[in-house]
C-alpha cells in the first residue's frame, strides 16, 4: 500500500461520499458539454428525474421523492421553470398548489442526463465489478431510506 493509500484509509466517510458525488457532478457537466447540452446541476437532475412523463407532481412531493426540504425543491423548480424546462399548472384543492410536468425540451434534458448517468455507473462497474457495484447501491439506500 501507497502513503498515499495509507492516508486515504484514515479519512472520514464523508470525504469518500463527496469525492464520489465530484466525481459524477465533474463528468456529468463534461459529458453533457460534449453531447452539446446544456450544463444541468445535480438538483436540477434529481429535480427532472423525479417526473415522470405524464404524470404532474406537486412541489411537495417532488421535495419528498428527492429527500429534500420544500423551499430547495422550489428554488430548484424556479430555476427549472425559467429555463423552459418545466411548466406549472394549478392544481386540485388548496387554491395555491401546482402541478409541475416536464415540457418536450425537459424530458429531452432529462432523458440525455439520465443516459449519461447510467453510463457513469457503468464506468463505475468497470472499476469496481457488478457484485460489488451492487452491494454499494445496496448498503447507500439502506443506509438512507426514503
Amino acid at each position: 500500500m501507497s502513503a498515499g493509500e495509507h492516508a486515504d484509509a484514515n479519512l472520514p466517510l464523508l470525504a469518500f461520499l463527496q469525492r464520489g458525488v465530484r466525481w459524477f457532478t465533474d463528468q456529468l457537466l463534461e459529458r453533457l458539454e460534449a453531447e452539446g447540452v446544456d450544463p444541468i446541476t445535480p438538483a436540477h437532475a434529481a429535480v427532472l428525474a423525479h417526473l415522470e412523463h405524464d404524470t404532474p407532481l406537486s412541489i411537495a412531493e417532488l421535495a419528498r421523492r428527492a429527500g429534500v426540504a420544500r423551499q430547495t425543491m422550489h428554488r430548484a423548480v424556479t430555476q427549472l421553470l425559467g429555463e423552459g424546462l418545466l411548466i406549472s399548472t394549478p392544481g386540485p384543492g388548496f387554491p395555491r398548489s401546482t402541478l409541475i410536468a416536464l415540457t418536450d425540451a425537459g424530458r429531452q434534458r432529462r432523458d440525455i442526463a439520465s443516459g449519461v448517468l447510467r453510463d457513469l455507473e457503468g464506468v463505475l462497474r468497470e472499476q469496481l465489478g457488478d457484485a460489488a457495484l451492487a452491494q454499494l447501491r445496496d448498503n447507500l439506500t439502506r443506509a438512507w431510506p426514503r
